[in-house]
């Protein structure tokens, strides 16, 4: 906090504090550092979570809570206190002691010690004067560190005989040492974060923070106070409502865990199935796993319990519930709406409506595997379920982005493209080809209403099996209209077989038969 201040100016930040609520504003007062605040506040704080509550006390009291070192019997509670580090960093080395049994012993000798959130801040800071190494108490369920194997794995193709090397990425719940790996094709993201699903869907539920080194794929640019995360990772979190955090650059013990663990899989994963020879990815990844429930179910060597009973005890029972949905790569792609209020996704080759007022303008489209969303000057304006086309265009349209002309006319056929279809099906399959294909010829599906209902009217008119085999006939030559069946019906041209007859000469006016030469 740099110098120290006066009573009568502690008392002033504390009551400019609690009149502001904000730090800045009680600096920008005081005429002092917004450190110099936050650190009478978060001194305050540890004595008294209501800050108005200290200023009833008295000078002493005022002094004993701002500067204990000024106190000659806070001196002697110091001095006790770090006669006692040395023992106390032994004993964080031993399985199952943690700071709170520390604490709480401490107090059984010394009944005005301090309390544990000081004891905590205490011993970090002679710890790290030290700069000793101590087995971290990880919170059971906040963290989960992953890290990919310097090793790879790999898969024989059966076809070609060719070789192909997978990295393993590893992922650790350090409070138990529960542990997930999966083979990917590589290290990009997309990869990455798939790994990352389905390291989320075998634990089955939600950490409060991912941790990694500094990953391409992770990082895009380190930092040691605020790293740049990729733009794929963020979206995951943000999905999760999770966050992310990297170690610091060249600083493995910021993920000890899955560091240790890497060369635990070694042993327990990579050497059992040495001698595998597996035909896909996914035979890896089956042959993982088994290892991985071996692995997870073998007991402690220091400790009762096994990896996944401690997770699923202690753990998962503190966890978040996975949402429904994992999370999904977004793609995006431009194109303007069309004059018939339709934007063209060219990945699936289908049309999806955006309200009509937008006609004409340039739209944003944001898309995963069931989603696409439309947006227009930063503003969603459309959602669909996203469609596949089997061949042809198809059109996604819904009746909200409509004109009211449109709709009106619409309502006024009484049909719809379900109707057409469903009649087409009773004729048969290229029928039903034809009134598809008819469907989507026109900018307005409704458009095309008229031509269906003319096309199915030839069945009562020329008979279901005439109709099916003048459409089988433009099937073949992947082109169908209203007048093109029409004239086939009429000249007969669906009665005609298809191959000639070479072997027999066609009756004619003008050829002579063996009858002309007796």
């Amino acid at each position: 906090m740099g110098k120290f201040k006066r009573m009568d100016q502690v008392r002033q930040i504390i009551e400019s504090f609690l009149s502001t609520k904000s730090i800045k504003a009680t600096a920008r007062r005081i005429q002092v550092s917004k450190n110099t605040v936050k650190g009478y506040i978060r001194r305050g704080q540890e004595h008294c979570e209501d800050l108005s509550e200290l200023l009833l006390l008295g000078d002493k009291e005022f002094l004993e809570v701002f500067y204990p070192e000024k106190d000659s019997v806070l001196l002697k509670r110091r001095k006790v206190f770090d006669g006692q580090v040395d023992y106390w960093v032994k004993e964080l080395r031993r399985v199952g002691v943690t700071r709170h049994l520390l604490w709480e012993e401490y107090l059984e000798s010394n009944s005005d010690g301090y309390s544990y959130s000081q004891f905590c801040e205490y011993l970090r800071q002679a710890i790290g004067r030290r700069d000793l190494t101590i087995r971290l108490n990880h919170v059971a369920g906040e963290v989960m560190q992953v890290d990919f194997a310097g090793k790879t794995m790999r898969w024989v193709d059966v076809a070609t005989g060719e070789v192909h090397q997978c990295q393993i990425l590893v992922a650790v719940m350090p409070h138990s040492q529960y542990t997930f790996a999966i083979a990917l094709r590589s290290q990009k993201v997309a990869d990455f974060i798939h790994g990352l699903n389905q390291a989320l869907l075998f634990f089955g539920k939600l950490p409060k923070v991912i941790l990694s080194d500094n990953l391409k794929s992770f990082v895009i640019q380190a930092d040691k106070y605020d790293p740049k995360f990729n733009d794929l990772c963020v979206q995951l979190a943000a999905h999760y409502h999770i966050d992310l955090k990297a170690t610091r650059v060249r600083k493995p013990k910021d993920k000890a865990s899955v560091e240790n663990m890497v060369g635990t899989v070694y042993t327990r994963i990579y050497a059992p199935l040495r001698n595998h020879v597996f035909h896909s990815i996914e035979e890896l990844n089956a042959g993982i796993i088994e290892q991985l429930a071996i692995h997870n179910n073998k007991p402690y060597q220091q400790k009762e319990g096994t990896r996944h009973s401690v997770f699923h005890t202690y753990e998962s029972v503190v966890m978040k519930d996975l949402p429904s949905d994992l999370f999904e790569i977004k793609k995006s792609a431009t194109a303007q709406a069309r004059r018939n209020y339709h934007v063209l996704l060219g990945e699936d080759n289908v049309f999806y409506s955006v309200p009509y007022k937008y006609a004409k303008r340039e739209t944003t489209i944001i898309y995963t595997s069931k989603i696409v969303e439309l947006y227009i000057d930063n503003q969603r304006v459309a959602t669909h379920k996203r469609a596949y086309a089997t061949g042809s265009q198809q059109y996604q349209t819904k009746e909200e982005h409509m004109p009211r002309n449109h709709i009106e006319w619409e309502k006024a056929q009484g049909f719809n493209a379900a109707y057409f279809l469903q009649e087409a099906d009773k004729i048969g399959p290229a029928t039903r080809w034809a009134i598809q294909h008819i469907l989507l010829s026109r900018i307005h599906e409704a458009q095309s209403y008229n031509s269906c209902q003319g096309i199915l009217g030839f069945a009562k008119k020329y008979s279901p099996v005439r109709l099916e085999n003048a459409n089988l006939r433009c099937q073949k030559i992947g082109k169908v209209s209203y007048h093109m069946i029409k004239n086939i019906l009429v000249r007969k041209l669906d009665m005609e077989t298809d191959q000639l007859d070479l072997f027999n000469i066609p009756e004619h006016e003008n050829i002579r038969g063996p009858q002309a030469y007796q």
